[in-house]
């Protein structure tokens, strides 16, 4: 997934990166993800290495074991709080922003998240869900959320980002990014 994120953003702002977060109970702004440096970002912040059988056989600690306590990783998500957190640090007048937000093992708490959409549903950034399919009852209020508040237009909810056999990466990034493109139009007119 970040190797494909890394793909997108290559495509969206050539050179520029991708700027990752990592949330849990609060936000933290990773460092930069480019196709360049995207296997050793991933080996640094998207992997658990496995416990080792000896000593001598243990890897170097990766970024993301290195920091557990620093980013209160493994806890409970709040992605209401990312959002919010997210939010605040675009700048205003920027270009249009798209973000790839992973649901993972996220515990859903009433009508935060739906609130903190709403409250940000006049920034200049448009929110791309991307769910893990064991996680049906927070993709179901994205879902219900759209139909109950047709007004906040800059969020999107997409499937079909886990990777599957068979299917080019081309349809899965026109399926990310065709609901992006779509209101960006709506931004303009």
């Amino acid at each position: 997934m970040a190797r494909r994120a890394a793909m997108l953003g290559a495509f969206l702002t050539p050179g520029a990166g991708v700027e990752p977060w990592i949330y849990t109970e609060r936000a933290h702004r990773l460092p930069d993800l480019q196709p360049a440096n995207a296997t050793g970002w991933i080996n640094d912040w998207a992997v658990v290495p496995p416990k080792p059988v000896l000593t001598r056989d243990a890897p170097p600690d990766n970024q993301l074991l290195a920091n557990t306590k620093r980013y209160g990783l493994f806890g409970r998500g709040d992605a209401a709080k990312a959002v919010r957190t997210i939010t605040a640090s675009l700048p205003e007048d920027g270009a249009p922003t798209l973000v790839l937000f992973h649901f993972w093992g996220l515990g859903y708490d009433g009508t935060t998240l739906a609130d903190q959409l709403e409250a940000a549903s006049g920034a200049n950034v448009f929110w791309q869900f991307l769910g893990d399919p064991d996680l049906g009852h927070v993709l179901w209020r994205l879902d219900e959320l759209r139909a109950e508040a047709p007004h906040i237009t800059n969020v999107n909810l997409f499937r079909g980002w886990a990777v599957q056999a068979g299917v080019p990466e081309y349809l899965l990034f026109r399926g990310a990014l065709k609901p992006f493109v779509r209101w960006r139009r709506q931004l303009k007119n």
